[in-house]
């Protein structure tokens, strides 16, 4: 029987549909894990008291909900273009869920450490960031994978789309890595920088499947 090379077997492309299915449950899944870890403490004499000092993991709670909202609209942003999928393509996608499947471990250590000042406090920031930076680098996995076949896309889209969103991917990486290392040092300052890229990176994500739509 003759050998048969990795390269030389074929592989049948998956409908974008069905991948986005898969990705959305996985996001729901870690999405409703969040809350799990917010629970008062054994000694509740005082309920006030003790509901107000859960406030960093109400604060990791937000922070994270918001991170996979997020990451969900631009994933269907990113979706709504994409009309096949190919191997390169459903590996990115695999480590942006890697990622969020792992987002409720740092910010339970977020959570718990906050409060704490100092260094402990910086760590689990910057462990935090350096999580949120992965995913997106694995962005420009994805992208990468419609740069060298521009074939998955759907037809109709701009000549310069796969450029500018690989080029944005790539900021978007240093951006993280950046804030993950002003979290060591200054995590209040870190925590504002993320917030306000996450609503950067979550305006034009709304605003472009309102565009497609009107455009259909």
């Amino acid at each position: 029987m003759a050998d048969v090379s990795i390269e030389e077997v074929p592989v049948r492309p998956l409908n974008a549909s069905r991948v986005e299915a898969f990705s959305d449950g996985v996001m729901a899944i870690a999405i409703t894990l969040l809350v799990i870890d917010i629970r008062l403490p054994e000694n509740q004499d005082d309920l006030l008291k003790q509901l107000l000092s859960l406030w960093p993991s109400y604060l990791a709670y937000l922070i994270s909900f918001a991170t996979i909202g997020v990451i969900w609209l631009s994933h269907h942003a990113f979706f709504a273009r994409i009309r096949q999928v190919n191997g390169l393509l459903q590996v990115g996608n695999l480590l942006v869920l890697l990622c969020v499947a792992f987002l409720p471990f740092p910010t339970t250590v977020l959570a718990h450490h906050l409060e704490d000042g100092g260094r402990n406090a910086g760590i689990a920031t910057a462990f935090y960031f350096l999580t949120a930076a992965v995913q997106a680098g694995a962005w420009i996995v994805m992208w990468i994978a419609v740069r060298r076949k521009p074939a998955l896309l759907k037809p109709g889209l701009p000549p310069d789309l796969v450029r500018t969103e690989t080029r944005q991917a790539a900021i978007g990486f240093v951006a993280l890595a950046v804030i993950a290392a002003i979290g060591l040092v200054v995590p209040t300052a870190a925590l504002i920088l993320y917030l306000l890229a996450v609503v950067g990176y979550a305006l034009p994500a709304v605003a472009l499947p309102r565009r497609m739509r009107g455009a259909a």
